[in-house]
């Protein structure tokens, strides 16, 4: 009950036996009351808060859901401008072979009278990419250097000495390798290059010397005969001789050698996965 100096407050139990008073002198009052008010404030400014957080929230993770969107949408465009060039270089190769010049207006199809031959012939021809011309040149000049590399063998078969390999019929170290092979098989130039020299060695029989002009130089030697002279140009497997039992030999085949600037090299190295019949 209000009094003069504050407020008196009674809590009366349900048994009514014994009652609690409480007594709050005015300053309390007011103070009680302040408290009351910021708390109320508080609760209305959280749950403000509370909603607005709650927005901000769901705004990102829209946008973040926008943003992944956006990018699926950017790859495949990417792809799609990627398949776009493909299919117009095709189409202008296929223009080149059929012989037709467009008519300049995009998306426009552009198409030529075939007969039933020539359109089997357009099918059949396997679709290869345009080189610009610097780099097919280019391309062109690389696969001639390595055919002036020697590589491979000059005959198919068995090797029956190797690189130097000592002991037996060798008193020194062996200076090529020897490849067993029927009589009469025909040798074959490992590398382009010159004839440099046509020779009967006392060891090895009838050989043949190529200079490559790059500091290489292939001999091949046993041979029964030779099929060009001194000076003849010879390219990668060009027939150069036949298989033969000259010199000094127990069977027919083919003592190969190659120089590198004048020093011998193992032939084997990186070369017998090529000894195959061409």
């Amino acid at each position: 009950m209000p009094t003069k100096r504050g407020i008196t407050l009674f809590f009366v139990p349900h048994d009514r036996k014994r009652s609690l008073s409480l007594r709050l002198s005015g300053w309390q009052v007011i103070l009680g009351g302040i408290i009351l008010g910021i708390a109320l404030l508080l609760l209305v400014v959280g749950v403000f808060l509370g909603g607005k957080s709650t927005k901000i929230v769901a705004e990102n993770r829209r946008l973040r859901a926008e943003n992944e969107r956006l990018r699926s949408q950017l790859a495949k465009i990417a792809t799609l401008e990627r398949e776009l060039y493909r299919t117009s270089e095709l189409r202008l190769w296929m223009e080149d072979i059929v012989g037709v010049s467009g008519s300049g207006e995009p998306g426009q199809i552009r198409t030529a009278s075939l007969s039933g031959g020539d359109l089997f012939a357009l099918l059949e021809t396997p679709f290869k990419p345009k080189l610009v011309p610097e780099f097919a040149d280019a391309a062109k000049e690389k696969k001639r250097r390595l055919d002036f590399i020697p590589r491979g063998l000059p005959v198919k078969g068995a090797i029956t000495a190797r690189f130097g390999e000592m002991g037996g019929k060798f008193m020194s170290p062996h200076t090529g390798v020897d490849i067993a092979a029927p009589e009469g098989t025909i040798v074959k130039a490992t590398a382009a290059g010159i004839v440099s020299e046509i020779k009967i060695d006392s060891q090895l029989g009838v050989v043949l010397s190529i200079d490559h002009l790059n500091g290489y130089e292939t001999q091949y030697g046993h041979l029964s005969s030779v099929s060009c002279k001194i000076g003849t140009w010879v390219e990668p497997n060009d027939k150069i001789g036949i298989v033969g039992e000259t010199g000094h030999a127990t069977g027919p085949h083919v003592h190969y050698e190659i120089r590198s600037e004048g020093e011998l090299i193992d032939p084997l190295i990186g070369t017998i996965t090529n000894n195959k019949e061409s």
